[in-house]
């Protein structure tokens, strides 16, 4: 018994809700004009019960003497519903419908009793239906109305809440398509010293992975981080940590430095149980260039004078998941014509059909293949492959640096 109890409770509260009331600050604040629609709706659904109830009118009055109940009907109804979100007052609209109604079918000589005697004698009136015939027609034309008005308070019920749930989700769409936008375009950028190309592919509309390049005083900062998780809040955080690093960089040069920075800042910022990693190299203008990673997948250094390639990578905690950590960095030399690649495990990661991952092994082997390639090919073919492999499931970022000229 409680259950059915609780169950009609929350049937009755839905119905009760359903329909427009001025509590609603929605409602309150929606302009008429704009209600057209529904207003519509509300008069077409409350009319068929007029027409029910025309059926009982024998006999019958001329044709257009019909429309006196669902005219009436419609009106009331939508009288009902602007009184619920306007506070209109509906004793003066019920009026109005049935003194332009009555007045208007009198006037044209169908019905002589005036417009105030019309609805009481079609009441009142004896009837030659037969009272069993009578007594259906009636529970037909009740059964109409109830269905009818049930019928309109659920659909209007569903509309409302899945409406709702659809203008939210739309909403929280075109937040992430802009931040994502905003946040993480396609770089292309060619410089004296250098030539990048990058780009990052989510895998739903708002992804967790961050490519950026930042040119300040003459040197060169490239990094790529992996947010934890999907959606808005990863947004947030990659919105945080490009603008902490930007910030920091106008203060700390050194790698290490930068990332202690931010992971002091990320905590105080962010949902519990969100990180980053991350991959960053920094050139200074000199012959070396120093990098530092913090959980991230290893950067692949390919070696013009020897054709062959290095992983750069270095065990350290990510950014924000132990507030305090020290970070450290290397430096290594680089010559003219050096490339680097630096990219998320959401492409190491991808799974063929036998459960194998596509590693940094068929990586680094395309990168000695394509190294002579331009940046945009070399980005095309290695994405190609990894599609081949296997379905994308994580976000897919890739960043190229080439070196160009070495000071």
């Amino acid at each position: 018994m409680g259950f059915m109890k609780k169950r009609f409770e929350q049937w009755a509260g839905m119905l009760s809700t359903a329909y427009p009331t001025a509590s609603s600050p929605y409602w309150r604040s929606l302009p008429v004009r704009r209600m057209k629609s529904l207003l519509a709706g509300v008069f077409v659904s409350a009319s068929v019960t007029g027409f029910a109830l025309d059926l009982l009118q024998l006999p019958l009055p001329p044709l257009v003497g019909g429309f006196f109940w669902p005219v009436l009907l419609g009106g009331s109804a939508m009288g009902i519903l602007l009184t619920r979100v306007r506070k209109i007052p509906i004793l003066l609209i019920f009026i109005v419908v049935i003194a332009w109604l009555v007045g208007a079918l009198s006037g044209l000589g169908w019905y002589g009793e005036g417009w105030l005697t019309y609805p009481i004698s079609l009441m009142v009136a004896p009837s030659p239906i037969p009272q069993p015939m009578r007594v259906r027609i009636l529970f037909d034309a009740i059964g109409i109305w109830l269905g009818v008005t049930l019928g309109f308070r659920l659909l209007l019920s569903f509309v409302t809440t899945e409406g709702l749930a659809a203008v939210r989700m739309q909403t929280e769409l075109s937040l992430a398509l802009g931040i994502q936008a905003t946040l993480v375009p396609t770089i292309s950028l060619q410089t004296p010293g250098f030539e990048i190309y990058g780009k990052s592919v989510p895998s739903t509309e708002m992804g967790g992975d961050l490519i950026d390049v930042i040119e300040s005083d003459g040197g060169l900062l490239v990094y790529v981080a992996d947010i934890s998780g999907h959606g808005l809040a990863a947004g947030q955080l990659m919105g945080m940590l490009k603008a902490a690093l930007r910030t920091s960089l106008q203060y700390n040069r050194e790698p290490a430095a930068l990332l202690e920075s931010v992971d002091r800042v990320l905590p105080a910022v962010k949902e519990p149980g969100m990180y980053a990693t991350i991959a960053l190299l920094s050139f200074d203008g000199s012959a070396d260039c120093e990098y530092a990673l913090a959980g991230h997948v290893p950067i692949l250094h390919y070696r013009h004078d020897s054709r062959n390639t290095a992983r750069l990578s270095m065990e350290q905690f990510p950014l924000g998941l132990i507030p305090g950590g020290r970070y450290g960095s290397q430096r290594i030399s680089c010559s003219p014509n050096d490339l680097f690649l630096l990219l998320t495990d959401g492409i190491t990661e991808v799974v063929n059909a036998r459960d194998e991952e596509f590693g940094l092994s068929r990586i680094e082997a395309l990168l000695i293949q394509r190294a002579e390639r331009p940046l945009a090919e070399i980005w095309e073919s290695v994405m190609a492959e990894v599609k081949q492999h296997g379905a994308q499931e994580d976000d897919q970022s890739l960043l190229l640096v080439r070196v160009r000229d070495v000071s």
